[in-house]
């Protein structure tokens, strides 16, 4: 691994054990970041972007996503976990949105506060920074951190146009710090927050922030391994209702479309876009300005949106079902946001400027460069053209390419070999 790939943290990682060398991986991973050689599969880390579709795809259980382990939050005096709204779409209908709330509670947090919180804030924040940014059109969301890695690798051009503010559980997080250590008098090294999240893109943005001034979370675990823990008490709180604030208002959040209706509105039009495939042929179509009408673009890298994603337990059609019973059922609650909304006009959302990822460099050397793409174009009229991914590249220019560097060889290619062994014959 060269000083380049050690930069980059990621929350996927690879059982070489367990790996067949199937090459499914490979041919749904959508920045090209993996490659199988010698039957087992490995990842460019400068081209990942945690997207999660590799550990979907994997039947043999090779590519796993991590979170960070439950006992962590011992290392601190007080605990707050913040939930992402889908984490509540993965029970069944028996147990209710308090005591699936409240189960989280038993695993040792001092706090637990909802991301469905800032809901309405978010889409007053969203809606002013619109209408303040009239220059940029269309304007698109950064609220899926496998997005924004997306864009910096494939789409660049479009960075100036993402949302620069932090995303929801962020920005709750940073109220939330401020208003605990004011009320508990207690010191910022003692106080331990982290997520409850929904895919390892998340997992990855709280270890190493895109646009971030610093670190806000101390961790995050998955809703999968969350759900899996707090089973053993809900029974217990099944039979003893607990009372507790709950917010189902704001668990439109984790619906698929439901952000780009609600920031909706006379003077602006949206548009909601799912699954990481339908993503990047948006980002196409908007490098090429085809999509200037709209002024707001919210996308997702999962499909379903947040309750598409890969630590989730429920299938997400069914999740959401669950969310909008919720919702439905649900009333509405009043929330002082006089904080937040201080922070917010204070700057304490804001983030960097995002810079590119750069991948796809051949050479240092500008003319060494110019000579390995004379090469992979060389090589590109021997290859077949297919893309079938048996080589263990993602496609035949893939291949080009990695022989050039020295990462593969020309013998790779099986459509060749076939041919070349029918001609001996």
């Amino acid at each position: 691994m060269n000083e380049k790939e050690r930069q980059y943290f990621h929350a996927i990682q690879i059982l070489e054990d367990n790996c067949t060398g199937c090459t499914a991986c490979v041919r749904v991973c959508p920045t090209e970041a993996i490659r199988v050689r010698d039957r087992k599969a490995y990842i460019d880390s400068t081209r990942c972007i945690d997207c999660g579709n590799c550990v979907t795809a994997c039947q043999f259980h090779a590519i796993i996503p991590r979170s960070d382990p439950l006992d962590i939050i011992h290392k601190f005096k007080y605990k707050v976990a913040v939930i992402s709204a889908a984490y509540f779409g993965q029970f069944t209908e028996d147990i209710s949105y308090p005591v699936a709330k409240a189960a989280i509670l038993q695993l040792g947090f001092d706090e637990v506060a909802e991301e469905a919180v800032i809901t309405e804030f978010m889409i007053r924040v969203i809606r002013q920074y619109i209408r303040d940014n009239r220059d940029k059109r269309p304007i698109l969301s950064s609220h899926c951190p496998a997005v924004v890695r997306l864009i910096q690798v494939k789409y660049p051009s479009l960075l100036p146009s993402l949302f620069h503010q932090e995303a929801p559980m962020s920005i709750l997080t940073r109220y939330l710090r401020d208003q605990i250590i004011q009320d508990n008098g207690i010191k910022d090294e003692d106080l331990g927050i982290f997520l409850i999240v929904p895919c390892v893109a998340h997992v990855t943005a709280v270890h190493q922030p895109e646009g971030a001034y610093k670190h806000l979370q101390d961790g995050a675990f998955s809703i999968g391994m969350i759900y899996g823990k707090v089973r053993e008490y809900i029974k217990d709180l099944q039979n003893n209702p607990p009372d507790i604030d709950t917010y189902p208002k704001g668990l439109t959040w984790a619906l698929s479309g439901v952000q780009a209706e609600l920031v909706d509105c006379e003077d602006i039009r949206t548009l909601s876009v799912n699954g990481i495939e339908n993503v990047m042929e948006i980002l196409s179509r908007v490098e090429d300005h085809y999509l200037d009408q709209y002024d707001y673009i919210v996308l997702r890298s999962c499909t379903n949106g947040c309750v598409g994603g890969c630590l989730n337990v429920e299938n997400p059609f069914v999740a959401m079902s669950r969310i909008k019973k919720m919702i439905k059922e649900g009333e509405a609650r009043l929330i002082d946001l006089k904080g937040i909304e201080g922070l917010y006009h204070e700057g304490e959302f804001d983030v960097a400027p995002l810079a590119p990822r750069p991948i796809m460099e051949l050479d240092k050397d500008i003319k060494t460069a110019i000579k390995k793409m004379k090469r992979i174009n060389e090589f590109l009229t021997m290859l077949p053209g297919l893309n079938c991914s048996a080589c263990g590249s993602p496609t035949c220019y893939a291949l080009a390419e990695d022989i050039v560097q020295g990462k593969a060889s020309i013998e790779d290619c099986v459509v060749l070999l076939k041919r070349h062994s029918k001609e001996e014959e």
